[in-house]
């Protein structure tokens, strides 16, 4: 009799484990693929980047897109080949009260050409920043009187329907080449 419910324990055991497997392999199948899905879910995304065409003789543009970070980041940098700009920085406009004093260029007249880091707008001073925040869950909007890319000594004109790669330095996700599309401003 010690045989039997040897035996049959053995044959219970056996039972347990196929049906323990038989449910845990395909849940950790589902584990893996959500941890994959979740990963790709928090890709930064960029949507509709374009510019402002140029009229001739004009040495800046502009650089426009929205950009969304689902576990947020922070943009740090912004660049243009040569063949579009010299250099490109990232831009705010902001009252004139709210400006950053330490970028504070004085009235108009005493503003050199050349200096980008401020720009008197009347009420409102565009002002360069070292970066911009992406908070998590929110698509950050680069608009016409908002936050921009400013391209500085532009190569040559940007002509409508013409497009350009602009890279994003982001603090943490890795560099980003968008293809930006020259549009009637």
């Amino acid at each position: 009799m010690g045989s039997v419910t040897s035996g049959t324990l053995g044959v219970r055991r056996t039972t347990k484990f196929v049906v323990k497997t038989r449910f845990i392999l395909p849940a950790l199948a589902l584990l893996s693929f959500g941890a994959a899905a979740c990963g790709s879910d928090d890709a930064i995304t960029v949507n509709d980047p374009w510019a402002r065409s140029s009229p001739a003789m004009v040495t800046m543009g502009a650089a426009y897109m929205q950009i969304a970070a689902p576990a947020g980041d922070t943009l740090i940098g912004v660049t243009v080949p040569a063949s579009i700009a010299d250099h490109a920085e990232i831009h705010e406009m902001v009252p004139a009260a709210e400006a950053d004093s330490s970028m504070d260029m004085g009235d108009d007249s005493s503003m050199e050409i050349g200096d980008h880091s401020s720009m008197d707008m009347g009420a409102m001073v565009m002002q360069q920043i070292m970066s911009l925040d992406l908070p998590a869950g929110e698509t950050v909007e680069l608009k016409p009187g908002g936050y921009h890319v400013m391209l500085i000594d532009l190569a040559s004109p940007l002509e409508i329907g013409s497009t350009f790669d602009l890279t994003l330095d982001f603090e943490t996700a890795d560099d980003m080449v968008v293809s930006v599309e020259v549009r009637e401003g």
